[in-house]
């Protein structure tokens, strides 16, 4: 029952913050898009497609009143033995940000992510960021990861630094933890890590990481469907 009413509730606020976005300024609205080739896609060290390369792309509407709202899509392989998962991950998003001063910002955001095919593991997810001078921590919480009606949190410390011109050494850490890792992994946490560089060329943007986790023994999977063993990831993109 609780489960079900945060749902509910979570609908509501997405439905309130998209007709507080429109009234509020539409044709203040600005629409930016990229699409994306990556050799792999990761989602906190866990990958998405079995280790194979994925096509990505959003699109977001930002308003001078400080919402956003937007859309992203990627190929996706859950496959498993005796479980056909589905090939299609297409989520949507509504956020509020705003500075606190020229160099603190903050944003909000509610994010649903959804799949394509009958598996019903899409979910909600709540979350809170800040960005000060190349940092940025953020929260994410979910009540119902995966559709399992089980939490799971989601800390990260990011650091990006411009070492010369329109180069950057980019620094990530996150940690895992919740009762959906608990009950579905049979563990209760985990650290994932990257560290990358990025440049522009041309109008594209270029980069390259190495990304790795701190699981070990059973939960190092090495192929396949949810393959974290440690990789380099590759990507290019446009913005648009």
């Amino acid at each position: 029952m609780y489960n079900n009413l945060n749902k509910k509730r979570l609908v509501k606020l997405v439905g309130l913050a998209l007709t507080t976005t429109l009234f509020s300024g539409m044709a203040a609205a600005e629409v930016t898009g990229e699409i994306s080739l990556t050799n792999d896609y990761r989602f906190r060290g866990v990958s998405q497609t079995a280790g194979d390369p994925a096509l990505q792309g959003g699109i977001d509407w930002s308003f001078d009143s400080g919402f956003s709202v937007g859309a992203w899509a990627s190929n996706v392989d859950f496959d498993e033995p005796g479980y056909n998962g589905p090939a299609i991950e297409y989520d949507f998003y509504v956020a509020y940000g705003g500075e606190i001063n020229e160099d603190l910002t903050y944003d909000i955001t509610l994010n649903r992510y959804n799949y394509s095919g009958e598996s019903d593991i899409g979910y909600f997810e709540v979350t809170a960021g800040m960005d000060y001078k190349g940092f940025r921590a953020a929260y994410w919480y979910t009540n119902d990861y995966g559709g399992s009606d089980l939490d799971y949190h989601y800390a990260e410390l990011n650091y990006s630094y411009e070492f010369v011109e329109n180069w950057s050494l980019d620094l990530h850490y996150g940690y895992n933890v919740g009762d959906a890792l608990d009950d579905a992994e049979g563990f209760d946490s985990y650290s994932d890590y990257s560290v990358g560089v990025s440049t522009e060329l041309s109008g594209f943007g270029l980069s390259l990481a190495w990304l790795g986790t701190d699981l070990s023994g059973d939960q190092k999977v090495s192929d396949g469907a949810f393959k974290t063993s440690d990789t380099v990831l590759a990507s290019v993109s446009y913005a648009f």
